[in-house]
């Protein structure tokens, strides 16, 4: 496998809401990304290998829990490129959920799954980076410095792709997406902060699936500076980086995972209606969230894109709860 070959520039197009006909609402498909049940986590995971080789690292050490998209596609990537792989996978959020297909998917593709509580992140990392070293490989672990940075610089490349693909459609006034870790969110905004200060340019509109606003808000900063501390630039004020974070915590339904009757229905709807899958944990929860955001700001007669970020085998999660 070419890492090369598992990307490209996804279609955008046209959905029928299921909520009200106020806007025109569009939907970015990166969840048919051509590798591993495609998804925003390809593009992420395609950034992490080359950046563990740039580094002269050989051993993956990935982290989530079982549901998690990103570990699905980093265990099937490395797979494929024969790096050896391990993943921390944390207990304490998942809500009494005995299987979901991410997590044995990472089991399918060899990958050595260490189980831990959140509390026990980092001394469990230090335990496997101290045994990858003694076996005489060089650990990558996706979750440290340079490495987080690198990941939010992919929607950076997105947001410019959505902005030539926009022009077939006359612009965008909001690009809305999930907001998980927080890696996609600051990509985008990065990529407005870079390329366009005129008030045609959209508003990008986080939907927080996880965080709280305090939460959620240092680490999109911390995303952001981050990039711009490594890349030097020195030019966007402290203000304008701050009006351009736009993360709505309104529609967390209690945290992560957690979601409504309302949601459940909408993956379901979303895929009678448009023939596209949503899941519950991200996309859904997300989409539900935009379509809420839209109406209790009163907007209307607007074009609006949500980036749908994939997550097709938690979809299949949700058919074994029904």
């Amino acid at each position: 496998m070419k890492l090369e070959n598992t990307t490209f520039k996804t279609p955008i197009h046209e959905i029928t809401s299921l909520y009200s006909t106020d806007n025109q609402i569009f939907f970015k498909r990166d969840d048919l990304q051509p590798f591993s049940f495609g998804g925003n986590k390809v593009r992420i995971a395609r950034k992490i290998i080359e950046h563990m080789y740039a580094t002269g690292c050989d051993t993956l050490i990935t982290y989530g829990n079982k549901r998690s998209n990103l570990c699905r596609v980093t265990t099937n990537m490395c797979a494929a490129l024969g790096i050896k792989c391990y993943m921390i996978s944390i207990t304490d959020d998942d809500h009494g959920l005995k299987k979901a297909f991410n997590g044995e998917m990472a089991h399918l593709f060899g990958a050595q799954v260490i189980q831990c509580e959140k509390s026990e992140v980092d001394a469990t990392v230090a335990k496997v980076k101290e045994k990858i070293v003694k076996e005489g490989g060089v650990p990558y672990y996706i979750n440290e410095g340079d490495a987080v940075i690198n990941q939010a610089s992919t929607y950076v490349d997105v947001y410019n792709e959505i902005m030539e693909q926009s022009k077939e459609f006359g612009g965008f006034d909001y690009i809305f997406c999930a907001s998980g870790s927080g890696t996609t969110q600051a990509g985008l905004t990065i990529g407005k902060l870079l390329n366009s200060d005129t008030a045609e340019a959209p508003k990008v509109v986080g939907i927080s699936i996880a965080r709280v606003k305090e939460r959620g808000l240092l680490k999109l900063n911390e995303h952001i500076n981050g990039y711009f501390a490594k890349n030097n630039i020195t030019n966007i004020p402290a203000e304008r980086i701050s009006e351009e974070i736009n993360l709505a915590t309104e529609y967390l339904c209690g945290g992560y995972s957690l979601h409504t009757d309302e949601i459940r229905n909408a993956c379901t709807q979303m895929l009678a209606v448009n023939g596209i899958e949503l899941d519950t944990t991200y996309t859904g929860k997300a989409y539900v969230g935009c379509e809420k955001y839209l109406k209790d700001n009163n907007i209307k007669g607007k074009k609006v894109l949500f980036v749908h970020t994939g997550g097709l085998p938690l979809f299949f999660d949700l058919m074994n709860e029904f």
